[in-house]
């Protein structure tokens, strides 16, 4: 899910369209709470939603170590997550970004953040992105997050897992490179996640990269 050639991906960068602001699942109260009920090492975070979306299957994948299933379920959660539109198309506008749900990109975050012991999430990623060697230079960026090759080209990201090119081991992957992000079209899209207002919560104050 990087830029070039190499990603047919869900989550796409198209021409502005009408933003739709609203989660395609039945709301239910607002920063509803779903917890898992299993017992684990790590103390569960909280996971709260603004439309009640369940977010179980991203922490069972996490917890479990499965990290290229989290993350397609992040990628599909945001599809959801930006409104009706965005599913019937099957991927994101850059525009629809910012009317992302605060309190899901919270939980997102915190779901990666402490099941990668601190080395994946948006958040992080963000911390890349702004930090003095990348100074928000989409190649050092890419370089940075380890989404380039030995000979500097782009990995590749294709469905068939032993033809994907990223790292999906969580001692092998470089600190940043998850979640994965299209710029097949354009880095609008990655920029605006890395913009978005969640990451200036107080409880990301300390997320460093």
């Amino acid at each position: 899910m990087v830029v070039g050639t190499m990603l047919t991906l869900t989550i796409a960068l198209l021409p502005t369209a009408p933003v739709v602001n609203r989660c395609s699942v039945q709301p239910l109260r607002r920063s509803a709470i779903v917890r898992c009920q299993e017992a684990t090492a790590i103390e569960t975070p909280k996971m709260e939603s603004d439309c009640g979306f369940d977010y179980v299957p991203l922490l069972n994948a996490l917890q479990a170590g499965e990290l290229r299933e989290a993350d397609q379920l992040t990628r599909d959660a945001l599809i959801t997550l930006a409104g009706e539109r965005a599913v019937e198309r099957g991927y994101v506008y850059f525009t629809e970004v910012p009317k992302l749900p605060v309190a899901d990109m919270a939980t997102i975050q915190r779901l990666w953040y402490a099941y990668s012991e601190g080395k994946h999430g948006y958040a992080v990623q963000k911390q890349a992105w702004e930090s003095k060697k990348v100074a928000k230079n989409f190649d050092k960026f890419f370089a940075r997050l380890g989404w380039k090759n030995k000979e500097g080209g782009l990995l590749r990201w294709l469905p068939e897992a032993k033809a994907d090119e990223f790292i999906y081991e969580l001692d092998k992957s470089p600190k940043g490179h998850l979640p994965l992000t299209s710029t097949l079209r354009g880095t609008q899209l990655l920029e605006g996640l890395m913009n978005h207002e969640a990451w200036e919560l107080e409880e990301f104050a300390d997320v460093s990269f």
